[in-house]
Parts: structure tokens; C-alpha cells; sequence
């Protein structure tokens, strides 16, 4: 069987190409989707296509009037698409491994002002390349390839009605709804077989009860991570979806001691740092679980925490007041939204008077600075924003957040062992699903105390009790401060002795202090260790000297 994510369609006259898996967005519903007739769309617009069609695709189309090609991703962003400047000609693929590169005479130096606003924020991946001469279209993008340069990205999505939306959709937990099972089913019906990641918690039951509900279980497997920390157990809950839908469950038992960080890092590595897929415990089971069950792609709940909206924060209050007015203040929406943020009702009051006399400020991401070396630091505070939330100032800030959230998942598809084994597809971050969680207000998605109410009340039929009444999420963070202390040895040498900290891009004295026992201990310092390894072992592969 053909791989679906490499499956072409052309229409007749040559003008239009799909690579990948696409579907007819008026045939979605909870049934699944039906295919696209090229026909009668070979004519449309770059903006109009991703508006009439969805899935993991890309698409390619003669430029009218003119040679040269347009390259259109998808708003999903199931599908990689970096260009590189080769000679007098471009390069568009997925990626580009050695191999490619050797063919097409590319060698790339580092951009190092890039790197240090990677390092800075390292989602900036998702939209920007770190090497001269290769440009990451971002998804919902289009580029035009004319000649050896290509010519600057245009934004097809998001549409204005989602960085203005004005009123509610009265039909949304129902297009909800409808547009997650459709998606499931549809991008799962390229497959014969295929495994899901079975967390244990709500989003990935939802995925699952989507398959089986439609009597799928005989085709699929599931496989459950659990790690002998607090919180990262959560087979109990993962048995209980299982059993809901009688379909297979493999149990994998993490140890962090068994976890080497060098297995990924030390070998060729891709034109962005390895961020989703450095643990190779998971990326290894995973790609087992599929190949002894001859699945051909693994399906993840990934992305639901934000198109779900589990964040708990006070701003979910301030979007009801911008809607209602003053008596939001004492509305329950305030009182549960601190108790789901664990503050007092007078900080959400607060807030919420804040916002109405003088607005609500964008909370800027950052890194540690304490272990960015000054240009990574001075990087920082630029803009490096995804190119989706230019033009959301607009927006209620509670919603600013959930968008901020489903552009940050794009990281999901960076690369990893699994993504090049099997088909790593994340439904929940289908273009339907996004544009249907952001069609319904903040509030309505988390009414009550709980987290992601309105989708445990949707998919409830699915869930079983354990899963459907739980208000807390499993936590992986002690098995990975963890297997940082097991790995501690070779990641100091790796770090203090690598080329970031003598090019000063990253401090020495803050890794330092953030691999020392009180650290480890009683901090999180640690947390983004894994991955500055991961750009200390890109950057060296790519050329950067000490």
C-alpha cells in the first residue's frame, strides 16, 4: 500500500498537484470526509483552496501567466516544507537529508542571529530556518518558487473572522464535535492499520473512541507510556479506555536510567534540532508497537490540552467580562476560574477590572535567561511570535492564549524516529478541529472547575467514568529532571565543552548551576537542558566551530 502522506493527485490539465492527504471541507462530518475533484478548484485561489479543502497536505500549482510554481501548506501543518536555494534553481521538500543535499550541491552555513533567537524561544522553528539559503514555509503559507530564490511567504490563514470574531457560534459544541470524529475517521481511513498512543488521559481517548466507535478495533493497536514517577503512571486509566472499545493495549514501562540522550543527538541530524523526539525510549516503542502490528501510522492526542483549552488562567474571566460587562465580577465563570488557577477571587476581580480600565498586556514567552548566553538573550526580545498571531491584538486574551497554544503545537511535527517510520498524525490539530475549538468562547470550553469541560461533556458517551470524572493530568516532569541527573556525566561535557557556550550563545555558568545537585533538587532549571543539548549537537553538525 502506498504511503498516503507521499500520494499524488493531479487534475487533468496539469495545473494543480496534491501531495499528501486532502479532503473536500463541505463533505466533512462526523462520518469522515469525502475525497476532492480537482476539476472544479484547479482555478481557485492560493487563500480560496485552503478554505474549500483540508488534511496533511501540500500543494503545488503552475503560477499563472508566468513559469514558476506556487507551494501552498496546509494550515494543519501535517506536512513539512522547507526550500532550499540550490545553484540557480530552488529545492522544496519535506526535508533534507545528506544524501539530497549532496545531489543538489547544497551546503548551508549557520545563520547565528537565528540561532540565537532559536535558542531564545526555540518554537521560532516552526516558521524560520536557522541556515542561510533555507526557508520553512509555515503552515497555512504559500510561497511562489521563481528562479534560484523563492520569493517571500504569503499568509493564507488564519481567516479574519478568527483574529476578529465578534459573537459565538450557537452551533458550536455540535460542529465541535462533528468536526473531531470527521477528522479522526478521515485521516484514518488512508490507513489499513494503524496504532494510537494511548496516554490514559482525555485527549487521546477521544481519538480512540472516534476509531473504535466506527468499529475500527480490529485494525488498530494501542500502546501506553508509563514511567515509575509521580504522575507518569497512568496505565490504570489507559486499561479502562482499552477496555472501553475492547482493542488492544501494549504496556511500555519507562525507566529514566535507560533513556540516552546521545542515541539521538550523536548521529546526522535534520535541519532543525531534534525538540518532540528526544525520547528515544518512546520514539522506540512506539515505532515497535506499529511495525509488530503492521501499522502504517500512528495516531497521538497531541494538541488537545490546546484546542481544548486546558489552561487555567484568570484572562478566560476577562473574555467573559469583554462579553457581558460588570457582572462578571461576580459571575461563577470568576469563581471557577479561581479555583481551576488555584488564586483567589479578588486576583480574577482584579483582573478583571485591570482589563476593563486599561486592557490586558501580552505576556511575552521566554527562556531561562539565567542559561542564554547575552546575543541569545538580547535574541529574545524581539518578536518571535509564529506569523499566525500577527494582526490578534485584537483578540480577548484568554483566546490570545489558546491561539498562542495551537500555534506552539506545530512543534509536534518536527522530526522524529517515529515520523520516519510510520505516518505521525495529529488529528486533533486538523484545520476543522482548530477552527472549530476557536469559534467557541474560552469560557464555554471550561465552564466549571474541571479542565476542558465542554469535551469531557461531548465525548462522554465515549469515555469511561475514570477518565470522564478526572481533574487531574499525568505528569512526565520528575522522570525527565531524572534522567537529566542519569545522563549528567556526558551532558555537562557535551555543553560546557561545546560550541554554544564558546560562541556565547549559551552561559556556562548558568548550565552549570542548573546541573548541580540543588538545582536538580529543588528547581526546574533543568528543563530545557535536553534541549540545548539537542541545539549544541545541531550546531556542531552543521558546522559551527569552537
Amino acid at each position: 500500500m502506498t504511503d498516503p502522506r507521499w500520494a499524488v493527485a493531479m487534475d487533468r490539465d496539469e495545473t494543480l498537484a496534491f501531495i499528501g492527504v486532502v479532503f473536500d471541507r463541505e463533505g466533512l462530518s462526523d462520518a469522515g470526509a469525502r475525497d476532492i475533484t480537482l476539476g472544479p478548484i484547479a482555478a481557485l485561489s492560493d487563500g480560496a483552496l485552503v478554505r474549500c479543502v483540508w488534511g496533511n497536505y501540500v500543494a503545488i500549482r503552475r503560477l499563472p501567466g508566468r513559469p514558476g510554481l506556487s507551494v501552498v501548506r496546509d494550515p494543519g501543518g501535517g506536512l513539512a516544507v522547507v526550500v532550499a536555494e540550490a545553484g540557480d534553481s530552488a529545492l522544496a521538500a519535506p526535508c533534507l537529508p545528506r544524501w539530497l543535499r549532496d545531489a543538489a550541491g547544497i551546503a548551508p552555513p549557520i545563520d547565528t542571529d537565528a540561532l540565537a533567537a532559536a535558542l531564545a524561544n526555540p518554537l521560532l522553528l516552526t516558521h524560520r530556518s536557522m541556515l542561510h539559503g533555507i526557508h520553512v514555509l509555515p503552515a497555512g503559507h504559500a510561497v511562489d518558487l521563481v528562479g534560484a530564490k523563492p520569493g517571500r511567504s504569503r499568509a493564507l490563514w488564519p481567516p479574519g473572522e478568527i483574529l476578529h470574531r465578534e459573537a459565538e457560534d450557537p452551533q458550536g459544541p455540535e460542529t465541535l464535535r462533528a468536526a473531531v470524529t470527521g477528522c479522526v475517521r478521515a485521516l484514518a481511513s488512508r490507513h489499513k492499520r494503524l496504532t494510537v498512543e494511548l496516554s490514559g488521559g482525555l485527549d487521546s481517548a477521544i481519538v480512540l473512541g472516534a476509531l473504535a466507535s466506527e468499529g475500527r478495533t480490529a485494525d488498530l493497536s494501542c500502546v501506553n507510556f508509563a514511567v515509575a514517577h509521580a504522575g507518569g503512571d497512568e496505565r490504570s486509566e489507559a486499561r479502562a479506555v482499552a477496555d472501553r472499545w475492547q482493542a488492544r493495549l501494549v504496556e511500555v514501562t519507562a525507566a529514566a536510567e535507560t533513556l540516552r540522550f546521545q542515541d539521538v543527538l550523536c548521529g546526522e541530524q535534520p535541519v532543525e534540532p531534534v525538540l518532540y523526539g528526544l525520547d528515544v525510549t518512546l520514539e522506540r516503542a512506539s515505532i515497535g508497537v506499529a511495525r509488530a502490528f503492521d501499522a502504517s501510522a500512528i495516531f497521538t492526542g497531541q494538541g488537545g490540552d490546546a484546542v481544548f483549552f486546558n489552561l487555567p488562567t484568570a484572562p478566560v474571566a476577562v473574555d467573559y467580562a469583554r462579553a457581558v460587562g460588570w457582572r462578571a465580577l461576580w459571575s461563577r465563570v470568576a469563581y471557577h476560574e479561581a479555583q481551576r488557577s488555584y488564586r483567589s477571587l479578588w486576583h480574577v476581580q482584579g483582573r478583571i477590572l485591570r482589563d476593563r480600565f486599561g486592557g490586558t498586556r501580552r505576556t511575552r514567552y521566554a527562556m531561562p535567561g539565567s542559561q542564554l548566553g547575552r546575543t541569545a538573550v538580547a535574541a529574545g526580545e524581539h518578536d518571535l511570535r509564529h506569523p499566525w498571531l500577527h494582526g490578534d491584538e485584537g483578540m480577548p486574551p484568554a483566546r490570545r492564549m489558546q491561539f498562542e497554544a495551537i500555534a506552539n503545537c506545530q512543534h509536534f511535527y518536527g522530526p522524529t524516529w517515529r515520523s520516519s517510520a510510520a505516518a505521525l498524525v495529529h488529528p486533533l490539530l486538523a484545520q476543522p478541529v482548530v477552527e472549530a475549538c476557536l469559534a467557541i468562547p474560552a469560557w464555554r470550553l471550561t465552564h466549571g472547575s474541571g479542565n476542558r469541560a465542554l469535551a469531557r461533556e461531548l465525548f462522554g458517551d465515549w469515555l469511561p467514568e475514570v477518565v470522564r470524572n478526572r481533574r487531574n493530568k499525568g505528569e512526565a516532569t520528575n522522570y525527565y529532571r531524572r534522567a537529566i541527573v542519569e545522563n549528567l556525566p556526558w551532558l555537562r561535557d557535551f555543553l560546557l565543552g561545546g560550541v554554544l557556550v564558546a560562541h556565547g550563545l549559551l552561559d556556562g555558568p548558568g548550565i552549570d548551576a542548573a546541573l548541580r545537585d540543588t538545582s536538580l533538587i529543588w528547581t526546574d532549571q533543568s528543563r530545557m537542558i535536553a534541549v540545548y543539548a539537542s541545539f549544541e549537537a545541531w550546531a556542531r553538525y552543521w558546522g559551527l566551530s569552537s
